[in-house]
């Protein structure tokens, strides 16, 4: 044993230098000019720049070829929608001929699920003034079939994908408008999915009576920490919260539970955890399209019961872009959420915000971004695209006459180490075991954990019902700070739980969410 054990410690201290080295020259990068930036623009070199030059409306990756990499998808205005394939390395080729059904509908929103349980991933897009929705099955090698007769015509701006049966089955939220410039009011729409590619309309059993909006999107998730997936609609018109019952049916709590906006006209909700005490809160991405709008975005901090408080001045820095998307991620390695966020009118800069630890947010864009990362930028995505375990940012770009240019890849370049060794440098006293992150995640978050000496670690998944699910870790580890990944492709959307034992010892469980 004592074998075992001395080159273990050994490894940990040579671990834990070469990540205090690693750590510190991520912050000096963080701390100077441009030259230290820490994402290189590779959109000239990596992506097809004439099937990326059009009007981009929102963006998805997910592997749709079934060869292990993040594809993607883009939805465009009046243009045929794209498929962009991932050479393995981050280098993207057309894709779209031959395997994406092309129609010149308004396309405004993506759908991503498997909708036919047979393995792979389909695709919904969401169109607004032409009202044809898409709605493509996959063969399980990157290639559509049209099915669009299954869904109902609507104008929609916002889609949901999300299953309210519990039945393992993804169903459909339409956010729909009415008629008109500007949209007016009416309802969103159910679609329940029969399990056999078509959908029944079960509205009005699920959603309150006359609940008009304008939605621009639609995100679910636990906010009230009931174990079930509430909804947030971002709407041109006052934002909305139903509450779930747990059985997939709602009530239109937004006047308990949420503060008074004022003029505010939404594009995007984001949920995150951003002052780490393990609740959802909420950032609205705020533009002024309507006469008299406030363009300022948003932060609601939840109390952990899923009534909010309004904190934006205290959190985030006066901003008067017209803000279209916002997410988080962890850019710094410092285990919280940043923000970034995209602009419109006319290709304005693409945004990063550090967190402080403690949910107070500092723009930091120079310190992070090459000079001239700049969008009309209606949708963003983060995800390891060249397969290095980092994470990647894709900004879709809404071009018109007077913003040419073309989506935009940053490529994520410094060295820190993912996924191995220490998260924190110092030990935990005890045994430790922490919050996944991201959460909620699609499909992949990483679970940390601590040890205070070397013992044989224990780590699981369960499902709601308390079913073992997969054993992510067991084996002996040497002290120190852990992250492991999850990857949740082959699982529903739902609420599971996670377990860490040492030398046979409980540790603790927590909770995560898988939204697909």
């Amino acid at each position: 044993m004592k074998k075992f054990i001395f080159p273990l410690i050994v490894f940990s201290i040579l671990i834990t230098v070469l990540l205090f080295i690693q750590n510190k020259k991520l912050k000096t990068d963080l701390a100077a000019s441009g030259d230290s930036v820490l994402y290189m623009d590779v959109s000239a070199v990596n992506l097809p720049v004439s099937a990326v030059s059009g009007p981009g409306m929102d963006v998805g990756a997910a592997d749709f070829d079934g060869d292990g990499d993040p594809d993607i998808v883009i939805a465009r205005e009046f243009a045929p929608n794209k498929l962009l394939l991932n050479q393995g390395n981050g280098v993207f080729t057309d894709g779209t001929t031959g395997r994406l059904p092309q129609f010149n509908y308004d396309s405004e929103d993506i759908g991503i699920a498997d909708f036919d349980r047979d393995g792979d991933l389909d695709l919904v897009f969401a169109s607004e003034d032409n009202a044809v929705h898409e709605f493509y099955l996959n063969d399980g090698h990157g290639v559509f079939t049209n099915f669009n007769n299954r869904l109902p015509n609507s104008i929609t701006n916002g889609l949901l994908v999300i299953d309210l049966n519990n039945d393992n089955y993804p169903d459909l939220i339409f956010g729909n408008s009415g008629p008109g410039n500007p949209a007016t009011e009416t309802e969103a729409r159910v679609l329940i999915n029969n399990q056999d590619t078509t959908f029944r309309d079960e509205t009005a059993l699920r959603f309150p009576a006359g609940l008009l909006m304008v939605p621009q999107d639609i995100k679910a998730g636990d906010i009230d920490n009931d174990g079930d997936q509430d909804l947030i609609f971002g709407n041109e018109t006052g934002n909305r919260i139903l509450i779930n019952n747990g059985s997939g049916i709602f009530t239109d709590e937004t006047i308990q539970r949420l503060p008074l906006p004022g003029n505010e006209e939404t594009r995007k909700v984001t949920l995150e955890d951003i002052d780490n005490d393990g609740d959802l809160d909420m950032f609205f991405a705020n533009v002024q399209f309507r006469p008299g709008m406030n363009p300022q975005n948003r932060l609601l901090i939840n109390n952990d019961s899923g009534y909010f408080t309004d904190e934006t001045s205290a959190r985030l820095p006066l901003d008067n872009e017209h803000t279209t998307e916002g997410v988080f991620i962890d850019i710094d390695f410092d285990n919280d959420p940043d923000l970034i966020t995209s602009n419109v009118f006319v290709n304005r800069p693409v945004k990063v915000f550090l967190n402080n630890g403690k949910g107070i947010f500092e723009e930091r864009t120079s310190s992070i971004f090459p000079p001239g990362v700049v969008a009309e930028g209606l949708g963003i995505i983060t995800d390891d695209l060249n397969m290095d375990g980092l994470k990647d940012i894709y900004v879709v770009h809404r071009r018109s006459a007077q913003s040419l240019g073309s989506d935009r890849l940053l490529i994520r370049k410094d060295t820190a180490t993912v996924g191995i060794g220490s998260v924190n440098l110092s030990l935990p006293e005890n045994p430790e075991l922490y919050q996944n992150y991201p959460n909620p995640f699609n499909p992949v978050t990483e679970v940390g954990f601590g040890i205070s000496d070397p013992g044989f670690v224990t780590l699981k998944v369960y499902d709601m019902p308390g079913n073992e699910l997969v054993t992510l870790l067991n084996e002996p580890r040497p002290a120190g700070s852990y992250k492991i990944k999850f990857d949740g492709k082959n699982f529903s959307s739902g609420i599971y739980f996670y377990s860490l034992s040492v030398d046979g010892k409980p540790v603790g469980t927590k909770r995560m969410v898988l939204i697909k």
